[in-house]
């Protein structure tokens, strides 16, 4: 709702949505993990050919372009981290700039 602060800008009220929440320190919150993805987890650290199953579950109904989908993948798994004054460290943010030629399926490898 538009409503004109004292300087004369427009005000507007803020509204959150969400699905869900997690309390910051909360013991448990990052306990959601069962033995079976825990096992899950461990066997594809050991999977030889790990970094090519995440390329190939990039967009799998786009033929090739393998070389697209590994530098949207090591942008995902990549990153530079940020160390907010040294309190906690959050992923950088992911920039990755495709050009071709239209329809070479640029859109549908991003989303």
């Amino acid at each position: 709702m538009d409503a004109r602060g004292s300087s004369g800008f427009p005000v507007f009220s803020t509204l959150i949505e969400a699905n869900h929440l997690t309390k910051r320190g909360d013991m448990f919150a990052a306990t959601g993990l069962t033995d079976e993805d825990r096992a899950a987890i461990l066997r594809l650290a050991r999977d030889p050919r790990v970094g090519e199953r995440i390329v190939d579950s990039i967009a799998p109904s786009i033929y090739g372009q393998k070389h697209v989908k590994m530098a949207v993948a090591m942008a995902l798994f990549g990153g530079c981290p940020k160390n907010a004054g040294q309190k906690h460290r959050i992923r950088g943010d992911i920039n990755v700039l495709l050009l071709g030629d239209p329809g070479v399926a640029k859109s549908q490898i991003l989303k």
